[in-house]
């Protein structure tokens, strides 16, 4: 009895998560253990970006927002090709600005077709290739490169964090020789189950990760067994280079609600580079950035793909 509710209960979750890559990506490669890609853009769309898939983020807020995108940080994101585009690698670079002026820089995000979740017993896997420019770490204090998402309901509501809760798959800041995967949830951007507003977090040093090369940066969500008796509860895990970084159990949350608020609700997918904010000046400890901060190439990242994998 318990496997028949277990089963129907996935199959229900499975219409509801159904999207527009239900019939899943064709032709691209699979991490093992996967069968097929629910969205998938390696930046090979004639040199431009693939517009049906991803959408700018312009300015310092989100219509009706927080300001200064709630974090504090100092660029205006832009469509500029003078800070996002296409590589002839067919790589996606972005790259932070100084004109003397201000900073700007570029942040985009995917569009509602490309929403993704995992139903009850399924698991899935979110991961990107990612290098970062190669400037001295005295001249990127305030550069802050990500790869993160949001919880759907946060679109035109944006002021419910972090209760939509946020999965941060990467983050860097100055130029350092490490980086931080996190996690953000509860009802309160002040302490909670999530610790607020540090979020749950690790920290990756030079052992797993390659400042000065590509690294892959993953996360998997793991509701094979649905909280059942038939195995382990659900959990979600971060890894770099595939190497496991940290686990989050529902039990290590505990509320049921705000596991459910993380694991039930779709998500959309985030890649940007700040300046400045709450998250860089944490980690330097002072103001950023600073006179010494010069942007551009040395302070570029770059995309080489970005995939969401489900199991079945």
């Amino acid at each position: 009895m318990a496997t028949r509710s277990l089963a129907a209960a996935a199959l229900l979750a499975t219409c509801v998560y159904a999207n527009a890559a239900d019939n899943g990506v064709p032709g691209v490669p699979l991490p093992p253990g996967y069968k097929r890609a629910i969205f998938y853009d390696d930046f090979s769309n004639n040199g431009s970006l693939d517009l049906s898939k991803w959408k700018y983020d312009l300015g310092t807020q989100y219509p009706g927002g927080p300001a200064n995108w709630g974090t504090g940080e100092v660029q205006s994101y832009t469509d500029s090709p003078d800070n996002i585009y296409i590589t002839r690698e067919n790589t996606l670079r972005i790259i932070p600005l100084n004109d003397g002026q201000g900073w700007t820089s570029a942040r985009i995000e995917t569009t509602a077709d490309w929403d993704y979740g995992a139903a009850v017993g399924q698991q899935i896997r979110v991961e990107a290739k990612i290098k970062l420019g190669k400037a001295a770490a005295s001249e990127q204090w305030g550069i802050w490169p990500a790869f993160w998402s949001l919880g759907t309901p946060y679109r035109d509501n944006y002021n419910n964090w972090p209760s939509i809760g946020e999965v941060d798959f990467f983050e860097s800041a100055h130029g350092q020789s490490h980086v931080w995967q996190s996690l953000h949830c509860g009802p309160s951007p002040s302490g909670g189950p999530c610790n607020e507003p540090t979020g749950l977090f690790q920290e990756a040093n030079d052992d797993i990760y390659n400042r000065d090369d590509w690294n892959i940066f993953s996360w998997e969500l793991n509701r094979l067994h649905g909280n059942s008796w038939l195995g382990p509860e659900e959990s979600m895990t971060w890894s770099v280079n595939d190497k496991p970084l940290f686990t989050v159990k529902q039990s290590d949350v505990g509320a049921a609600n705000v596991w459910s608020q993380l694991v039930d609700k779709k998500k959309f997918l985030i890649l940007n580079v700040a300046v400045g904010g709450s998250f860089a000046n944490a980690k330097a400890g002072f103001a950023t950035p600073t006179e010494q901060t010069l942007g551009g190439l040395g302070a570029a990242m770059d995309v080489d793909y970005v995939g969401v994998y489900e199991t079945w």
